[in-house]
């Protein structure tokens, strides 16, 4: 049985102890998900520091246990070989990259939207609600909605019948501005990292999931578990409120510094 080292049994501490204080201070309407959970830099409630904080902060105790158990499965082992000041530097990097990548790729998707959607809030008509359903399609998934477009001019007097398109626009803003107003938080960004850090060092170490009675190599593991990712964001299919983005940031920025690494070790830095 491998001994839990000194950077993996500090960071177990600090997100147990997070998430004790977080339900324990909801008793006196203290919410720490508002100062340390990671908010939309458009937010009210953001702070530059929860790209620190929020990693510590997790939703409940299956979400906490998930990530504690993949960080003592691969934490030990990448600080045992590494050492505990460059495991630790790899773990904060990765997890405050793979919130910096979320923040862009929500940039990058919100922004054009939101201003789709209220230029045509602004100014109603078959123009700028054409603009919407061509640049973003999967807003609309009923085909009747494509037939308005062409009835626009009949019924542009109508009100009832702008009122009804403004209101199924007004309730994607609503939906998408929810991106700008909910709170990230967990370490799976980091973890995620972690998994790339093992793949690359060890890419041929049999890894296995539940319910599969077959191992995997850890450098097709990866690839596959990355990919669901991907699918998952890009399909909008799973509606399940993950931040499958800050998961790839936390992968890619982990893939970065492993290159990096192979190139210059910074051996001296790090034993400093």
């Amino acid at each position: 049985m491998i001994r839990i080292t000194k950077g993996v049994l500090v960071l177990l501490i600090i997100n147990i102890v997070m998430l004790l204080l977080t339900n324990i201070l909801q008793y006196w309407d203290i919410d720490l998900y508002r100062t340390c959970g990671l908010y939309y830099y458009t937010s009210d409630l953001f702070n530059p520091i929860q790209y620190f904080t929020y990693m510590f902060m997790h939703g409940d105790f299956s979400h906490l246990i998930f990530n504690m158990f993949a960080l003592v499965m691969f934490g030990i082992v990448l600080e045992y070989i590494w050492g505990t000041k460059r495991f630790i530097f790899y773990f904060l990097v990765t997890g405050i990259g793979a919130a910096l990548i979320n923040t862009l790729i929500s940039y990058i998707h919100l922004h054009p939207l939101m201003d789709c959607l209220n230029q045509f809030l602004a100014n109603p008509n078959a123009h700028t609600f054409e603009t919407i359903t061509q640049k973003f399609p999967f807003l609309f998934k009923q085909d009747p909605v494509f037939d308005l477009i062409d009835h626009w001019a009949e019924y542009s007097q109508d009100n009832s019948f702008i009122l009804d398109i403004k209101q199924q626009v007004n309730y994607i803003v609503l939906e998408y501005s929810k991106i700008s107003t909910g709170v990230m938080v967990g370490a799976s960004g980091a973890i995620f990292g972690l998994l790339v850090a093992s793949a690359m060092m060890f890419p041929n170490q049999k890894m296995y999931i539940i319910f599969l009675p077959i191992g995997i190599p850890a450098k097709y593991f990866i690839l596959i578990i990355c990919a669901i990712e991907l699918v998952l964001e890009l399909s909008n299919f799973s509606g399940d409120n993950i931040a499958h983005w800050a998961h790839l940031g936390g992968a890619i920025v982990g893939a970065i510094i492993m290159l990096i690494w192979r190139k210059f070790p910074f051996n001296d830095f790090f034993n400093k």
